[in-house]
């Protein structure tokens, strides 16, 4: 048979406290009483609350106070997802990513739905014994030959290349102190990294001592015919009937997990589609890995999935994080057809569109991680990240950029655009004006038809000046806007509307090439560069 359409089950990122808060399925029910009645066998409250209120603990959280907890949750969170999966149509094949690989095996009838659970409590309980808790995971925007070569550098057999995701996205695994080695490492090349909410280092030497545990564990579990297609990244192929699966579980703890071969190899014997069961982010990998595949969410209420966009080839340098492609929005709600979504619906969403156009692991952007200080998206970013979220939701120019900026959180961003004027129209409907600010008594509109730089100058220090309260002579055209003078990302934002007005320039400046710019000297000649200059 023809294989055509396959599941995604995701791992550690899985998990989103209260992500079946609004769901009533008689299949979910059962996967989460299925849950806490196996982890009331290990003597662990159940896990099923984590899954229905949206007040639970972050995966953040849980990494602290409960990895067994977590495990468990992602495991039936990736069951749930599938079960609940009628509308995306029926799979050929499943897939799991990491830990996802025990939900793909038991959904696939390899393990009894009680065993499975039962293998995921073995394997938290094993890796407790034998881990003390001091390592982790790292992702790096690095292709796997090149993330190989900074593993080499740390020099640490304990050290490795735990996954490989996509083109140019890697997760290297090990002891506290390496990871953080090649986080320096990763730095001073100019590449993006990010500390995953991961309590162990997954895939990694480490955890050989947990493995053999957890093999000793499993004996008496009993392996089933499968009665659906599974086709491991661990094992770099599809599973069989004949293969040990047990062992090839045990084995996945210590061995890499290599996603991007999976899918290039799927995708040369003909898949067409990947339907993800959950939003972990997966899609948005496959996006970056093959071309002219249409991609889906299983928790989506949209039917029809859109299609990725080729993937570009790898540049020899890593981008800087200001000059990052155009990505497309991830699957979820197409854009502008907001009205209907929650709180929750607007916070996943700009979950997976913020880690699609970032590069992140879709887990490390909780809604409560601090954009700057846990994510590294500065002012810039953020103001070019505002395009793509009033595009997502259908928004026009009804959120003011500093008040965009502002937000600290996903959170405080999501309850912006539930908001915004704008949320729920149509993209037809015109968008609401932005607020206008009166300019400043001192300073008449000028007529910018014959000014020069000289010109341009002396109105922008005046215009300074009197917005901000300082004298003007104090405003001049090479005092640094920030360092000299105290105008950081955010006022820039504001001012932008007011240099905008001023000059007629409408939106012929584009925000965050406005807020690059550290004087006022470099804002002149922006200024007389924007098309709508002297118009």
């Amino acid at each position: 048979m023809a294989v055509q359409t396959v599941y995604l089950l995701p791992g550690q990122g899985g998990y989103t406290p209260g992500m079946f808060a609004d769901r009533d399925d008689d299949r979910l029910t059962e996967a989460l009483r299925t849950a806490d009645r196996v982890a009331a066998e290990f003597g662990r409250p159940g896990v099923s609350g984590l899954l229905t209120r949206t007040d639970a603990p972050s995966a953040a959280e849980l990494v602290r106070e409960d990895p067994f907890a977590l495990q468990l949750a992602v495991f039936t969170a990736a069951v749930g997802g599938y079960r609940t999966a009628g509308p995306a149509g029926p799979a050929d094949a499943l897939v799991g990513h990491s830990m996802g690989e025990i939900a793909a095996l038991t959904l696939a009838g390899a393990f009894d739905p009680v065993d499975g659970a039962r293998l995921v409590c073995h394997r938290a309980e094993a890796l407790l014994a034998h881990y003390p808790g001091h390592g982790g995971m790292l992702a790096l925007e690095l292709s796997a030959d090149r993330a190989a070569h900074l593993v080499g550098a740390a020099a640490d057999r304990a050290l490795a290349l735990a996954v490989v995701n996509a083109p140019r996205q890697s997760v290297v695994a090990g002891p506290d102190d390496s990871v953080a080695l090649v986080a320096r490492l990763a730095e001073a090349l100019g590449v993006r990294t990010i500390r995953l909410n991961a309590p162990y280092p997954f895939h990694s030497p480490g955890l050989a001592a947990a493995a053999h545990d957890f093999r000793e564990r499993i004996v008496g579990i009993r392996q089933l015919p499968l009665r659906h297609a599974v086709y491991s990244p661990v094992a770099g192929g599809w599973a069989g009937d004949r293969d040990d699966l047990k062992e090839l579980l045990v084995r996945q703890l210590t061995a890499p997990v290599r996603f991007l071969d999976a899918v290039r190899a799927l995708h040369a014997e003909g898949v067409e589609r990947f339907v993800e069961c959950g939003r972990a982010g997966l899609s948005g990998l496959v996006r970056r890995s093959v071309p002219d595949v249409t991609v889906a969410s299983a928790l989506s209420a949209v039917a029809e999935p859109v299609v990725a966009e080729p993937v570009v080839a790898e540049p020899v340098v890593a981008a800087p994080a200001v000059a990052e492609p155009v990505v497309a929005a991830p699957v979820g709600v197409e854009p502008a057809a907001a009205a209907g979504l929650g709180l929750e619906e607007v916070v996943a969403q700009l979950r997976e569109l913020f880690a699609v156009t970032l590069g992140y692991p879709v887990e490390m952007v909780t809604a409560d991680a601090d954009l700057e200080a846990d994510l590294g998206i500065d002012s810039l970013k953020r103001v070019e990240m505002l395009a793509k979220v009033a595009e997502r939701f259908g928004l026009g120019e009804s959120i003011e950029p500093g008040r965009f900026i502002a937000r600290s959180t996903l959170a405080e961003v999501a309850e912006l655009v539930l908001a915004a004027p704008a949320f729920g129209q149509s993209a037809a409907a015109p968008a609401v004006a932005a607020t206008v600010v009166a300019e400043p008594a001192a300073v008449e509109p000028a007529v910018a038809a014959g000014l020069g730089l000289e010109e341009v100058v002396a109105q922008l220090r005046e215009l300074f000046a009197v917005t901000l309260g300082y004298p003007v002579e104090m405003v001049t055209a090479d005092a640094d806007l920030e360092a000299d003078l105290g105008i950081d990302s955010l006022k820039r934002v504001e001012m932008l509307a007011k240099v905008a007005e001023r000059f007629g320039l409408g939106e012929s400046i584009e925000p965050g090439r406005f807020i690059a710019q550290s004087t006022l000297a470099d804002v002149a000649e922006l200024v007389l560069a924007a098309p709508a200059f002297a118009s």
